[in-house]
């Protein structure tokens, strides 16, 4: 394909599923500078042909959901315990999804309920999310280099997720554009992965809903 709306397997984000003239769509990833589309049954498309692409909405709007909520509960984290706190990985499935986070501890049982219910309040207060694409200079500029909280990103545009007051990153995968769409987060596990690394094992529960550019 020229031009896709599926999203391949990247920062930590499992790809969307879908058809593609009525054919399943089993496997999104990047390769080169290409998006492959991998699917279930050959199909009879020929090269130049236009198909008809579908994405399964229900799983992108909850991946959609978790990958938001990831960066809520980075930024309720560097709050609950302070700024030394920094993302070092993330993933997001449609079930559950985590974020590593430095810090030098295990979380004691109240600050793992403090991050919950500040990420919580976060939610609450249902802020319109900023997604946009900037020059890079102009989002270092404008925001400083905090952006690539999940590390360097290539290339001179930038997509930036702004959540005002809250958060501010560099990245490409799919988003909410307000935070009361996530509904409730539930931080169903804190274990310590490594001396310096600490890994929060998260859930949405809540029923909101969201709307479909994500």
């Amino acid at each position: 394909l020229d031009h896709t709306y599926f999203y391949p397997t990247s920062g930590g984000q499992v790809h969307d599923v879908g058809t593609i003239q009525g054919n399943k769509v089993i496997d999104v990833y990047k390769q080169g500078g290409h998006i492959i589309h991998v699917l279930e049954e050959n199909g009879s498309m020929l090269d130049g042909e236009e198909v008809e692409c579908e994405i399964d909405w229900a799983r992108r709007a909850q991946l959609a959901k978790h990958h938001t909520a990831t960066h809520i509960i980075n930024a309720a984290a560097k709050k609950v315990l302070g700024n030394h706190i920094n993302q070092a990985g993330a993933k997001k499935t449609v079930e559950k999804a985590h974020i590593d986070i430095t810090h030098y501890q295990s979380l004691t049982d109240a600050e793992q309920k403090k991050i919950e219910q500040e990420a919580n309040r976060i939610v609450q207060k249902k802020i319109e999310t900023n997604l946009s694409f900037l020059d890079r200079n102009e989002a270092e500029k404008r925001y400083g280099m905090e952006i690539y909280k999940g590390g360097a990103i290539p290339g001179k545009i930038l997509r930036i997720v702004e959540i005002p007051g809250v958060d501010v990153e560099c990245c490409g995968g799919t988003h909410l554009h307000n935070t009361g769409e996530v509904g409730e987060i539930k931080i169903i596990k804190a274990s310590k992965i490594s001396d310096a690394i600490v890994r929060l094992t998260f859930v949405e529960i809540g029923r909101a809903s969201c709307r479909e550019r994500v």
